[in-house]
């Protein structure tokens, strides 16, 4: 299943207090940006899931949101449970414009707090031009 376009706009309503949010397709899930770090995922359940750090997990986890979680597998041919530090928030928050700002305010704020992830290196052929 995937994110409807409906609801991606549904959230940047709710988040337009926040100034502009970006949007970016992920592996059947929509990300949301601001300032190019990476705050919130909506996954292809349309649940969505506010970025934590050491600073503010804890709050996350005092409201009972679960942690976004995925299966993998490894090379070795065995599966393995992954999770991210993004926390599901409660559907009734999200239509609560006013709570759902808070909480995306703690998702941000964990985002600026993130190291700045250097841009991967491609790798040229080398070879002559013609």
């Amino acid at each position: 299943m995937s994110v409807s376009r409906e609801y991606v706009t549904f959230l940047l309503d709710q988040l337009a207090p926040l100034g502009e949010v970006q949007t970016r397709r992920m592996f059947g899930c929509v990300a949301l940006f601001q300032a190019g770090r990476m705050f919130a995922l909506v996954d292809g359940d349309a649940q969505l899931y506010i970025k934590a750090d050491d600073q503010n997990r804890e709050r996350f986890i005092a409201e009972g949101f679960p942690p976004f979680t995925y299966i993998t597998t490894r090379r070795s041919g065995g599966q393995q449970e992954v999770t991210l530090g993004y926390y599901r928030i409660a559907e009734e928050l999200v239509e609560d414009n006013q709570a759902f700002v808070r909480w995306a305010h703690e998702g941000l704020a964990a985002a600026m707090r993130a190291p700045v992830k250097k841009p991967r290196k491609t790798s040229r052929k080398s070879g002559k031009m013609a």
